[in-house]
């Protein structure tokens, strides 16, 4: 078909390009205005349509068609990050390397990733994916309740802890003690850490990662993890500024809260008690496949420069 088309365009125009179209010519969405908007674009990615349209007298809807159909863009919601200058991007490449090296061959599935988090007695939400359908915003507002948010809602700091192995308990830490390098090796080292030489992992070789808080990094903590701990990384090992590199920051936090704060408690008891079901009954597959995604992790943080790469 695409033949005898060619060939009875030829015979009729001597030309095989295609004839001039038929109707009314563009007289908005021209190639000189199309080249205007991305320019515009180009120096200001952040600029809003509505701002364009108006700057440009172009009608709303024509300047959306440009947008969308000319130029091929779409509008993304702008994402925080964690802070990295430029030494924080070289370090995080180096440690990378050398992590993704350490644990080559399946030696991530012998680390236990672990990390604290804030928990509120609030209930959960996550503006971008909690949706109502209703035919108006007071008719949502009808159906499902809102989310209510208080000034300095009751929280607990909570610690955990996970490997290929299996999950720690969760330890609440107690409001109004600083976590100092001491308090942390008697408590959470000491009664949490300590016993999974045998509980979790049997006497095998295993290695403790955490972050560089200033209790971790302590010298007299990096001494108590050299002598009751098969292995661990150190704290100049570890890349700083690094919530991205960590499971439990990048995927398994964000589960746990959805479960244990999927509606407001009372009091923090109610609070502890719903994070300690949440974890006996956290899903183990989920947890192995966060893990295996680290050394994915690690190779996107390289080819990335350091830089943020989701």
């Amino acid at each position: 078909m695409f033949v005898y088309r060619a060939i009875n365009r030829y015979n009729e125009t001597s030309s095989v390009c295609d004839r001039k179209r038929s109707g009314r010519p563009r007289s908005v969405r021209t190639k000189k205005v199309v080249k205007a908007v991305r320019e515009r674009i180009r120096r200001n990615p952040v600029r809003k349509q509505k701002i364009l349209s108006r700057e440009m007298k172009i009608a709303p809807r024509t300047m959306s068609r440009i947008l969308k159909d000319d130029l091929g863009l779409a509008a993304y919601k702008r994402r925080t990050g964690h802070f990295l200058t430029d030494n924080l991007k070289k370090n995080r490449v180096v440690k990378s390397k050398q992590l993704l090296k350490r644990y080559a061959k399946g030696g991530h599935r012998k680390i236990l990733f672990t990390d604290e988090k804030i928990f509120t007695i609030e209930q959960h939400f996550n503006k971008q994916n909690d949706r109502i359908y209703a035919q108006s915003s007071k008719e949502a507002s009808q159906l499902v309740d809102r989310v209510q948010r208080g000034h300095y809602p009751t929280s607990v700091m909570v610690w955990w802890g996970v490997s290929y192995e299996g999950v720690t308990e969760p330890y609440f830490c107690e409001k109004g003690i600083k976590t100092s390098a001491q308090v942390y090796q008697d408590t959470i080292l000491e009664k949490v850490v300590k016993p999974l030489n045998i509980t979790m992992f049997n006497n095998q070789v295993w290695s403790f990662q955490q972050d560089s808080a200033p209790g971790h990094k302590a010298r007299s903590t990096q001494s108590w993890l050299e002598s009751n701990v098969s292995d661990f990384i150190r704290a100049e090992d570890w890349p700083s500024s690094s919530p991205d590199l960590n499971p439990l920051d990048y995927d398994l936090w964000s589960v746990l809260e959805s479960t244990a704060c999927s509606k407001r408690h009372d009091n923090l008891e109610s609070l502890k008690q719903s994070i300690r079901l949440a974890v006996k009954n956290f899903p183990m597959e989920r947890v192995r496949a966060s893990i295996d995604n680290w050394p994915h992790r690690l190779k996107d943080c390289i080819a990335a420069n350091g830089d943020h790469f989701e």
